[in-house]
């Protein structure tokens, strides 16, 4: 089987890095590109990313970082594990000069037209890539996943639905713990639960 060939826009954060570690021995997709921002521009990856685990491959570390620019990539299938400060507008570029973004960001998830998709529970929703590109005059196309908790959750609570039907459910996720980045909260801040706000968590 020929191994399609991808890019990773975000590539040295540690978003981008969990990204490379699936992708790198994928049976499915050969690792083509690696993209961030202007201040890795021009660098090995080795030498523009602070690697958080295990060993980094040597031809992942040789490898140059690219622009985030849909010109400086000619993956036609790219996972953006692009900061939502950015990631709405850089996808959408991407989207329209053919590109098809797989995209981590929250920016395009409540969009009528992109798939919100959990494989596992709802891939049928990927037939909305059609009506999105019609609709956009796009080539390209935006595909989100789920917030983080949402996707673990619902993984498992989706075959209870179709099985019995589940009308209510109270979560509590514990999601500013990590939520907030690396490092993330000090563990002394979640004692007794007092989390301190995320904007646009909460919803």
């Amino acid at each position: 089987m020929t191994r399609r060939r991808v890019a990773v826009l975000g590539a040295t954060g540690a978003v981008g890095q969990a990204f490379i570690r699936l992708l790198s021995r994928h049976p499915w997709f050969e690792l083509g590109e690696l993209a961030a921002s202007e201040r890795s521009l021009g660098k090995r990856y080795g030498e523009a990313a602070r690697w958080l685990g295990g060993e980094l491959a040597g031809d992942i570390a040789s490898m140059p970082v690219l622009a985030c620019d849909p010109s400086a990539i000619t993956s036609e299938l790219v996972f953006s594990a692009l900061d939502s400060s950015v990631a709405g507008e850089v996808e959408a570029a991407f989207a329209r000069a053919g590109h098809t973004v797989v995209s981590n960001a929250k920016n395009h998830r409540m969009e009528s037209d992109v798939p919100l998709v959990i494989a596992e529970v709802n891939p049928e929703h990927m037939a909305l890539l059609d009506a999105q590109r019609t609709a956009r005059g796009w080539n390209g196309a935006i595909v989100t996943n789920g917030n983080c908790s949402t996707i673990a959750l619902v993984s498992a609570v989706a075959p209870l639905h179709r099985a019995f039907g589940i009308r209510r459910m109270v979560v509590v996720t514990m999601q500013a713990l990590s939520g907030a980045g690396y490092p993330g909260v000090p563990s002394l801040d979640a004692l007794g639960n007092v989390i301190p706000f995320i904007r646009d968590e909460e919803e």
